[in-house]
């Protein structure tokens, strides 16, 4: 049953002209609501509208896109809120909508003053959370980013820059300090966007409209041109930084890390797709560890590292073992963990804290007793936890049940690529096992009764063995007896990476 709040947002937002005209009439207490109907309705120009009157001093688009009343997740977890933003077309003509908004809001506070308190006057722009897999999408948002800075450096210089040919002029110009916004983004570094980035945080300063970026993913990038960035972006706002397919070798890598000592809420370094094959292959030396880990003990507010490929053999306690903090997302992923990693790790103070764990591609069932004890003393945080390509089979896979289970918090489970029999899944997932009342996504195991001409020898990969209409009806028994347990909220997926499942949203 909806509220009578909502009812009337509904019904008022299908006349979006008259809508607009009495808008100024509204109560605060109705523009988060109003947002959220006439995003979901496609209202371009009552989205402009609101965010122009915008009562509040910060506008975060994450918090307007959630609509589903009874669900605690954030944006990203919900499927329902998620399919709001479609990241095409539609979606970008209603973030246009936001940006425009923003204009106006500028131009008519450096026109007419504004004589809002501050409490209500529009400060913060949040647009984060937006970007995609997708590379067209990114780079339109980057678009977006860029003319909007430029669009606000116009308006604040004023008629006379409309004649101006010279970007020095329109710098020049000062403009109200009530008028200032800041627009926090996350942003993609790769070739393509390099120079227009670049040119824009440099004369960030110049204009009303100050952009901020939260979480900072580099691509595709030479190591040198990287750091030409690292000066210009702000401090006290970045919080990630997500290196991937660049040439990244364990000096490299340190002398990066060695420029994030100044950013005080930087939380989160991933390293993923390292071009660098030889890291994967060759075991770090002990000089080369002491010196990441001098760097890394220098990043007091680190909670998350993602340093998948590099071979780590015997050396994760010398990476780790000085970090006064505790970390709480680890990607280990084909790391080529031993024993004695593994025994660090679940005696180590970061085991009590780990939310995120990727153990994908590591030989773990040989160290089975020392997993276990992993998983006994990550039990009373563990969210998230990835055990893909780890060769566990039926007899592992039983072991595990009974400290699987002690993880309550557990949302997040991956099993793909796996020889495990359908019967371990509905013995884990059925009665006494499954106790994990909190689990939403978890990918699946090969089906060994689901594969035909398997050879004698099983290789590590089964894909080519599995007959896709017995998988299928596996998995359809599978939902049908969840459902008569009244447990049917499970997704169940193929493949699970370190991206599903945002570390920041669990």
């Amino acid at each position: 049953m909806y509220s009578l709040t909502f009812l009337s947002a509904q019904q008022l937002v299908q006349d979006e002209e008259a809508m607009c005209k009495i808008l100024e009439s509204m109560p605060r207490s109705m523009f988060n609501i109003l947002f959220k109907m006439a995003f979901r309705k496609n209202k371009t120009q009552l989205l402009c509208e609101l965010v122009k009157m915008w009562p509040y001093s910060e506008f975060k688009l994450q918090l307007q896109l959630q609509t589903c009343r009874h669900c605690s997740w954030t944006y990203k977890k919900c499927p329902e809120c998620r399919r709001i933003l479609t990241y095409d077309e539609l979606g970008k003509n209603k973030i246009d909508a936001i940006i425009l908004g923003v204009m106006k809001y500028i131009r008519k506070v450096i026109m007419d003053g504004s004589q809002e308190p501050p409490h209500r006057r529009l400060q913060l722009l949040d647009m984060t959370g937006l970007l995609d897999k997708g590379f067209s999408w990114n780079l339109k948002l980057t678009r977006l980013w860029v003319s909007s800075i430029r669009q606000a450096r116009v308006y604040s210089s004023g008629p006379q820059s409309q004649s101006s040919t010279e970007g020095a002029e329109a710098s020049s110009v000062t403009f109200p300090a009530e008028a200032s916004v800041n627009l926090l983004v996350d942003l993609v570094l790769c070739p393509p966007t390099a120079d227009m980035l670049k040119e824009l945080l440099q004369e960030n300063a110049n204009g009303p409209l100050h952009l901020k970026c939260r979480d900072f993913y580099i691509t595709f990038m030479v190591f040198r041109d990287v750091l030409k960035f690292l000066p210009i972006l702000d401090p006290l706002e970045l919080r990630r930084i997500d290196i991937s397919h660049c040439f990244m070798t364990s000096e490299l890598i340190v002398s990066l890390l060695s420029h994030f000592t100044t950013f005080p809420n930087f939380q989160s370094f991933k390293l993923t797709f390292n071009i660098n094959k030889v890291s994967n292959l060759v075991p770090m030396l002990n000089t080369e560890t002491e010196l990441l880990a001098a760097e890394l003990r220098k990043l007091r507010w680190l909670k998350e590292i993602a340093l998948p490929s590099m071979c780590l053999s015997d050396q994760l306690e010398n990476l780790l073992g000085g970090l006064q903090y505790s970390l709480e997302s680890l990607q280990l992923s084909f790391c080529s963990l031993t024993k004695k990693d593994l025994t660090y790790l679940a005696r180590s103070h970061h085991s009590t804290h780990l939310i995120k764990l990727d153990l994908s591609g590591n030989d773990i069932i040989q160290q089975l007793d020392i997993f276990l004890e992993l998983l006994k003393s990550t039990s009373k945080s563990l969210k998230w936890l990835n055990m893909t390509l780890c060769e566990i089979k039926d007899s592992d896979f039983y072991a595990t049940l009974p400290y699987l289970s002690s993880c309550t918090k557990l949302s997040h489970l991956g099993l793909s690529d796996n020889p495990l029999s359908s019967k371990s899944i509905f013995t884990f997932l059925g009665s006494p096992y499954h106790k994990l009342s909190n689990l939403k996504l978890m990918s699946l195991p090969i089906f060994l009764d689901c594969c035909q001409n398997l050879p004698q020898s099983l290789p590590r990969s089964l894909e080519s063995y599995v007959n896709a209409e017995m998988t299928s009806h596996v998995i359809n028994k599978i939902k049908q007896m969840l459902i008569g347990r009244r447990n049917s909220d499970i997704v169940f997926t193929p493949r699970f990476t370190f991206d599903v499942g945002d570390y920041f949203d669990l």
